[in-house]
């Protein structure tokens, strides 16, 4: 099952960005979405999360399931119109 939930920090309360993963015996964590007007370092593959503003430690808060991503619509692919080049005799 695909989750959500808020980074919030222990110290200060303040709400970083999101954590999007996947949910089965524990949770795996795939992707972190900053806050709009994020200001500090986003934390890549295998780094802590910590909080924006002071450092704090996080814990994720309101972990939901996350809305269902909408399918792609696949369009017809163009089709290629003929050159009407005359051939040379």
């Amino acid at each position: 099952m695909h989750v959500v939930g808020d980074v919030k920090c222990y110290h200060c309360g303040h709400i970083s960005g999101q954590v999007e993963g996947s949910r089965t015996d524990r949770l795996v964590l795939h992707a972190f979405k900053p806050r709009p007007g994020y200001q500090g370092e986003v934390p890549g593959p295998g780094h802590r999360l910590r909080c924006e503003r002071c450092q704090g430690p996080v814990y994720l808060e309101d972990l939901h399931p996350a809305p269902p991503q909408p399918e792609p619509i696949m369009l017809p692919a163009k089709k290629r119109a003929r050159s009407t080049r005359s051939k040379a005799a």
